[in-house]
């Protein structure tokens, strides 16, 4: 790891322009960036399965910045996730949960839970994602493990996507809650995907802004993070299921 600072990647991120999501590269020449900025390799807690993990957020954001000839987001589709990781291995220790069924992974990011579910046996896995690099890193990260997945862009609780919550036996969704504006629609997301059947399942590492009323938990976990990128060594990520509504 770099000895790149929490306290110096925060000044740098607050101090340049965010720019706006770009389509996707070129596979070949974005699995090159990935190679050389984010290695692919297992899973800390989860090697099951294995992911593109990231060594320097900055060092990474510009090249993807490169890459596209523009501004673009942080890369957080570099990462594997704290929360993303325990509800991994959640699946991976309690594959029933999702054995034979067709699973949503909202805010897939990197892929990480979108492969756990299909190494504990989901029939079909859709990995969600509103930035096409997020999908792209997922798809070919699933490709070099032999996996599967379909993926789908689009900010499923803003009704984008043409999806319907009704569409899937579970709903998974990992470390979404760290926006104030955006909380409240994932809440209602989830709400409404339990409402209607589905068996939803969400993680969190001690985000502002999640809601764990309504929910029970499943799993605690001290998880490994890259300091650059969480300023910790570690956080702790919990795994809730969400109490299907009273008849």
């Amino acid at each position: 790891m770099s000895g790149t600072s929490f306290r110096s990647t925060q000044q740098r991120i607050s101090s340049r322009p965010i720019g706006e999501i770009a389509p996707a590269p070129p596979p070949k020449a974005f699995e090159a960036l990935l190679d050389e900025y984010a290695p692919f390799g297992p899973v800390p807690l989860i090697p099951e399965v294995s992911a593109f993990q990231g060594r320097v957020l900055l060092e990474l954001w510009d090249a993807a910045e490169r890459l596209a000839g523009q501004t673009l987001p942080p890369p957080y589709w570099g990462y594997p996730w704290p929360a993303g990781i325990a509800l991994g291995r959640c699946l991976l220790d309690q594959p029933e949960l999702v054995r034979g069924k067709r699973v949503l992974d909202l805010g897939t990011g990197g892929g990480v839970v979108a492969f756990a579910a299909l190494r504990a046996g989901a029939a079909e896995v859709i990995a969600n994602d509103w930035d096409p690099w997020a999908l792209l890193t997922a798809r070919l990260a699933a490709e070099r493990q032999g996996l599967s997945i379909t993926t789908l862009e689009g900010e499923l609780t803003r009704g984008e996507g043409g999806a319907e919550v009704d569409e899937y036996d579970v709903v998974l969704c990992s470390d979404l809650s760290y926006d104030r504006a955006v909380a409240p629609f994932i809440h209602a997301f989830l709400s409404a995907a339990s409402a209607r059947g589905a068996l939803v399942l969400a993680a969190d590492a001690e985000r502002a802004y999640f809601d764990s009323t309504g929910y029970r938990l499943l799993l605690s976990t001290r998880v490994p993070t890259p300091r650059d990128l969480e300023g910790a060594e570690e956080r702790w990520a919990r795994v809730y299921l969400l109490e299907p509504p009273s008849p």
